[in-house]
């Protein structure tokens, strides 16, 4: 990759131009590329939007005025008329699965419910597994992904007998749209050990009926590892497969900058992807913070070190689990849920993922000793609570600048701990599009009306100085930071309604926690996420100004082209 080099501001307030000779002698036969014709957002400190940009290679000359760019840009640039379309920054992943969205496409039966999939109750989910049954030799596995319980006819879980009246030949396991539960039937249950005299494990549980024997439902990611351990594992065909079908889906949505937070897929094929053209975005990196042999091997490399000679792939934050999915009922809260489930105590308010408390600091100290950038799960209030103290226990013992701790989805969090968050300098990344997806649900049954209203609470972030992030947690909600900025903007869940109109935002902030912010927030920001001299020259066209339209359009603007390195990765036909 080319190494950044040194450029000086222009008199121009608003234009910044080339002033190091050598990045010139670099691309001699090289015409630089200026965007000119629209209006261009910057996302600089100041949100400035400009009239021009020129490029050279993968790098950012010079953006400001159209004729100061164009002296910049030197003899015979190549000018792209923009037609009155808005050119941003290439958007950041604030946090997702890259590319687990693909294999589930490619290899899973979709159990969505409406508009995302088919299926409205059980009797749905059963035909398309019972269809994918019928395709594949007994014995073989049939896997199912983001069936929603509480937004089926039925409100409840499908349990181990919906399963076994699919296929007793079949091993069958289904995966809750949250990612944190799934169901096996009773074959899949036999191959994994789970035996009705099974203990729960640590910050998981196996879920029994009225009289106390397994249903089939696995709450948590440890209750579901005795069946990942038998599942067969993604083949390296697969692996690459999924990352380069991902790349165009992320690719399209905007994304030049992806997120692996946690999943299975291992680095060497994003090495192997960034050498042979199949990685076509850029990615970071999150590896779990509890497997100490895969921490280990990063030596001492940390956040924001780049592991390929392209600058494809990017190391990110050691990432941790508090809790589980408020959705799912496993999200660890201060208060009891505000509907119960049936089968649940009145008191239940979920639980956490650490056995102890004084497990959680132990692991967060070491982690943060060593040097790395921490990331963790976080979705109810107590979950976001012990990982506060978690955090400041740690800097006090050991304190450390500009640590950027990160509380990832950030989701219920109370109006008393975002004042914290910002003391301590913690930076979340809210899933801001629960207000869409599940903001009826959260509002009626799983939080209420107040605890709802707070959930992502932005406005009230934003006007402490902090620098969040947004996500889509893909695959459990569609890749798409345009939709993020609807949400953070509109607030509306999928009824219409607004949950919390108090902590909306502004749309260039949105834009912001898109961009910047993501960049930021994995340490990444001198390389990406705003339009500057020197930083990459990764640009996305939208064919609609954000600022020019209704806030309820934003989530219906169309991306037009992704550029990446200044090299167009996708272009609408």
């Amino acid at each position: 990759m080319i190494r950044r080099r040194s450029f000086l501001k222009a008199a121009a307030a608003t234009t910044a131009l080339l002033s190091a000779p050598s990045v010139l002698c670099a691309y001699a036969k090289e015409p630089a590329t200026v965007y000119t014709g629209g209006p261009i957002f910057t996302m600089n400190k100041n949100n400035d939007i400009v009239e021009a940009i020129a490029i050279r290679g993968d790098t950012i000359l010079a953006v400001g005025k159209k004729a100061d760019v164009l002296a910049a840009a030197g003899e015979k640039p190549h000018v792209v008329d923009l037609k009155g379309k808005t050119l941003i920054p290439g958007m950041v992943d604030g946090h997702s699965h890259f590319p687990n969205g693909a294999y589930r496409e490619l290899h899973m039966v979709n159990l969505n419910v409406p508009p995302l999939g088919k299926v409205e109750g059980i009797s749905d989910l059963q035909a398309l597994l019972k269809a994918r049954a019928a395709k594949v030799k007994p014995g073989e596995w049939i896997l199912g992904y983001n069936y929603n319980d509480l937004a089926m006819k039925e409100q409840r879980h499908p349990t181990r007998a919906d399963l076994d009246a699919v296929s007793t030949e079949h091993p069958i396991f289904i995966r809750h749209v949250s990612g944190h539960l799934g169901v096996g039937n009773s074959l899949t249950l036999e191959k994994a050990g789970i035996r009705e005299d099974s203990k729960d494990p640590e910050g998981a549980r196996f879920r029994r009926d009225a009289n106390g024997r397994l249903d089939g439902v696995l709450e948590g990611p440890a209750a579901q590892a005795p069946v990942n351990k038998i599942l067969p594992p993604v083949t390296p065909e697969q692996h690459m497969e999924s990352i380069a079908h991902d790349s165009i889906t992320y690719a399209s949505a905007g994304i030049t900058t992806a997120n692996n937070g946690g999943s299975p897929t291992v680095d060497e094929f994003f090495l192997k992807g960034s050498g042979n053209g199949d990685l076509k975005i850029r990615v970071v990196i999150w590896p779990n913070g509890r497997n100490t042999k895969l921490i280990k091997s990063y030596g001492d490399k940390r956040s924001g070190a780049q592991l390929d000679e392209k600058g494809l792939v990017f190391l990110g934050p050691a990432k941790l689990f508090a809790d589980g999915s408020p959705q799912g009922y496993t999200a660890w809260f201060s208060q009891p849920y505000y509907k119960q489930l049936p089968g649940k105590p009145a008191d239940f308010r979920g639980f956490p993922v650490f056995k102890s408390r004084e497990e959680l600091f132990a692991l967060v100290k070491q982690l943060h000793d060593d040097g790395w950038q921490i990331t963790t799960h976080t979705n109810g209030d107590q979950a976001i609570q012990d990982m506060m103290d978690a955090y400041t226990a740690a800097l006090e013992a050991n304190p450390r600048e500009d640590h950027r701790h990160i509380l990832n989805h950030c989701q219920f969090c109370r109006p008393d701990q975002v004042p914290v968050i910002a003391k301590m300098g913690f930076l979340p990344s809210y899933f801001v599009t629960h207000t869409w997806f599940w903001g009826d649900i959260h509002r009626d049954m799983v939080a209420g009306p107040e605890r709802a209203a707070h959930i992502s609470p932005l406005k009230s972030a934003l006007d402490l100085g902090i620098q969040f992030a947004l996500h889509n947690d893909t695959p459990v909600t569609p890749i798409s930071p345009l939709m993020d900025v609807f949400s953070a903007v509109n607030r509306l869940t999928s009824s219409g309604k607004v949950l919390g109109p108090d902590q909306r935002i502004g749309v260039m902030d949105a834009l912001r926690g898109v961009t910047i912010n993501g960049a930021r927030m994995q340490r990444l920001e001198n390389k990406i996420g705003s339009l500057e001299p020197g930083k990459l020259a990764d640009l996305v066209v939208l064919d609609k100004n954000p600022l020019e339209i209704p806030p309820v359009e934003l989530k219906n603007i169309v991306v037009e082209e992704t550029i990446v390195g200044g090299k167009t990765v996708y272009k609408k036909a």
